[in-house]
């Protein structure tokens, strides 16, 4: 087997790759700065699991939260799987699910009263209905593209998401 050493062209099929998989242009993207990231790392080092280890352990001393470490994690698996480096792949961190937000983090209904009211004053309009309509429904910020004025009119919106 040959040194396995990462370089543009293989990140290009990757993203190729990835397009052909009908993958989100957002994740494309995603995976492909991650795997640009980690071949800056290696610094043209032949690719092994120590090295990607080692990439891992460096990415929590800078600091990085768990969810964004697997988050890159994931993008590099995906290029292992893609070139067939199987052995490559390393296991996400390990991640403590948190079921509730914490209280600290939580808005009181002051603090949202505040929020719209401040957006009311100046004259605002569309941010204090955002506001109202997150604070209402307990939508995520992304899904509100599916509020629409039709919705509003048929009294009924359907949320698409993965």
């Amino acid at each position: 087997m040959g040194k396995r050493i990462l370089n543009d062209q293989l990140i290009k099929r990757f993203r190729d790759h990835l397009i052909e998989r009908e993958m989100s242009g957002a994740t494309v993207e995603k995976y492909c700065r991650d795997v640009t990231a980690f071949t800056r790392f290696a610094n043209g080092d032949a690719v092994c699991k120590t090295l990607v280890i080692s990439y891992k352990n460096k990415l929590k001393d800078d600091g990085y939260a768990v969810r964004s470490i697997n988050s890159m994690i994931a993008g590099i698996n995906s290029l292992f799987s893609f070139l067939r480096w199987y052995d490559c792949r390393v296991k996400p961190l390990r991640l403590q699910r948190e079921i509730f937000c914490p209280e600290e983090k939580e808005l009181s209904k002051n603090e949202f009263q505040r929020l719209v009211n401040t957006a009311t004053a100046k004259n605002n309009e569309r941010l204090c209905l955002i506001l109202q309509t997150i604070g209402g429904t307990g939508i995520r910020i992304s899904e509100l593209e599916f509020i629409t004025v039709e919705a509003v009119k048929k009294g009924e919106a359907t949320v698409s998401c993965k």
